[in-house]
């Protein structure tokens, strides 16, 4: 119970970061580079602190799509990976719920922010596959640097991605409960899970070959004559 809890607060802080970031900016800032900068480092800086946290615990994944990975990796059973996409999936839709609270919305809104087009699918592919190959190359190097990379990689995948990378299904579920600009419309967050599922599934595929042990015979010395 532990661990699921832990995947709960760490995903509902890290929705709330992202809605609640970009309320402010966009309140105090507006449409700027400066807002989007400031968005961008509330994001980085919640994960990176809520991977130190619960890590330890759970993991630290907060992200169905990383989760899945686990799954394919044959880290995790599925009767133990179900209850970890549930409470990410709670835990992001609390977080918003949480940042409408703050800001005195409708508690329970229901996005109509549409994401589409190919550019935006692209970009959710490739910074979901970044993200997961990251975590699974460093994970077989015993790194301890995870948190770090994690939360500076997504820093810079949202000031440089088309979409701001969402690149995590509970993130893209939780965000539908919001009127921020930073929400997204039921359908569109549907095309973003399945694109986010896929470029999972490819990137541990891909980092197999990475992480795989050099199982290369080595050279026996001659005996001498």
């Amino acid at each position: 119970m532990k661990k699921y809890l832990s995947e709960f607060i760490g995903t509902a802080f890290l929705v709330g970061a992202m809605l609640g970031s970009n309320s402010l900016a966009m309140n105090i800032m507006g449409e700027s580079s400066a807002a989007h900068l400031a968005h961008a480092f509330a994001i980085g800086g919640t994960l990176m602190v809520m991977i130190m946290v619960f890590g330890p615990i759970s993991g630290g994944h907060f992200n169905p799509a990383v989760t899945i990975s686990f799954l394919a990796k044959g880290e995790m059973k599925f009767d133990e990976a179900l209850p970890y996409f549930i409470y990410q999936v709670l835990g992001g839709i609390a977080g918003a719920i949480a940042v409408n609270l703050m800001y005195e919305v409708n508690v329970f809104p229901v996005s109509d922010v549409v994401r589409d087009g190919y550019g935006q699918y692209i970009s959710e592919f490739i910074t979901t596959f970044g993200l997961v190959m990251i975590i699974h190359i460093l994970v077989s190097q015993k790194s301890e640097s995870i948190p770090f990379a994690v939360g500076i990689y997504i820093i810079s995948a949202i000031t440089y991605s088309s979409s701001t990378s969402f690149a995590n299904p509970a993130v893209a579920i939780g965000r539908i409960f919001s009127s921020a600009d930073a929400s997204i419309a039921p359908l569109s967050a549907v095309t973003f899970v399945v694109i986010q599922i896929a470029a999972a599934l490819v990137s541990f595929q891909v980092c197999k070959f990475f992480i795989a042990e050099d199982t290369k015979p080595r050279n026996k010395p001659k005996r001498k004559k």
